[in-house]
């Protein structure tokens, strides 16, 4: 499969979830549309320029409007204690990418335990581990953002030799969109879970309060 199909088509797909209604779904409520979307246009715009760094024995390729992205997704949090919020996130995308990366690093030396795909056990985990850090769908995307980010220099860190990892390529978004669905398909299911065991729980409490007796 080609590198960004995954990405659109998830992309494609959170837009006509956003545009109908079930924004809830996919956890990115819009509350300010005009500047949401002159930040993604700024982004876009910024896509295409790329940046080398070099960090020891590590060539880091970065893309300028993925990091724009980064920024805007942690300064866009809204609330009290908005500080611990953000180094919460932080914390949180950091033990995720060194599990992410650790993740791909085992695979790349023996890819033959398994869990569902050696492309696809990495952003699954990492997407389960943003949902348990948070149900809310913003807070769940800037940590698999970060985390991403972490998770490349950490698999880069731990081959041997020169290797190059790659901040906002179309690879690296197609792993941070297959995490996203997978945190949202978890909170989603925790949610249908607690809705059912609270219905469950109220039966008995329904069924006492019957009418009383004249």
């Amino acid at each position: 499969m080609n590198a960004g199909y995954i990405s659109i088509w998830i992309m494609l797909m959170a837009f006509i979830l956003l545009s109908t209604g079930w924004s809830d779904f996919v956890g990115l409520t819009i509350k300010h549309k005009r500047w949401v979307f002159v930040a993604l246009a700024a982004c876009a715009a910024l896509q295409p320029i790329q940046e080398t760094f070099r960090l020891g024995p590590v060539q880091l390729h970065v893309f300028a409007g993925t990091i724009l992205l980064m920024l805007i997704s942690l300064l866009a949090m809204r609330g009290p204690l908005v500080w611990d919020s953000r180094g919460y996130l932080l914390i949180c995308a950091l033990l995720a990418g060194m599990i992410w990366g650790s993740v791909r690093k085992m695979y790349s030396v023996d890819p033959v335990f398994f869990w569902l795909d050696p492309m696809l056990d990495g952003p699954v985990v990492a997407g389960v581990l943003a949902a348990a850090f948070s149900s809310k769908g913003q807070h769940q995307l800037t940590v698999l953002l970060y985390a991403g980010a972490a998770a490349e220099l950490v698999h880069a860190l731990l081959q041997r030799g020169v290797y190059e990892a790659s901040v906002g390529s179309l690879q690296w978004w197609d792993s941070i969109w297959i995490a996203f669905v997978a945190a949202r398909l978890i909170s989603l299911l925790f949610m249908l879970v607690r809705a059912g065991v609270t219905r469950f729980i109220a039966i008995p409490w329904r069924n006492k309060g019957g009418s009383s007796p004249e």
